[in-house]
């Protein structure tokens, strides 16, 4: 049974991807919450469907890429000789 709703989930998320990429649509109550959990920084729920789980994995790691540039990009300006006209 656990395998059926396995292979159930991995043709769902296939048709998900293919979704996604022709016609926007709205998320369901799991992705909400996946997102809503990753942009507070809270643990994922593995209760939730696989889709929620790319929702979460996305934002997830967007929110940290971004971060890391944010932290980068100070560094550099606080590392940057600061022009003196004469």
């Amino acid at each position: 049974m656990r395998q059926d709703m396995a292979e159930h989930e991995c043709s769902r998320e296939t048709s998900i991807r293919q979704d996604t990429a022709e016609t926007p649509r709205a998320l369901t109550y799991d992705e909400v919450k996946a997102a809503e959990a990753a942009f507070r920084g809270e643990p994922f729920n593995p209760a939730w469907s696989a889709a929620a789980a790319q929702v979460y994995a996305g934002l997830s790691k967007a929110m940290q890429e971004k971060q890391a540039f944010l932290e980068s990009s100070e560094t550099t300006a606080e590392q940057e000789p600061e022009y003196i006209s004469g």
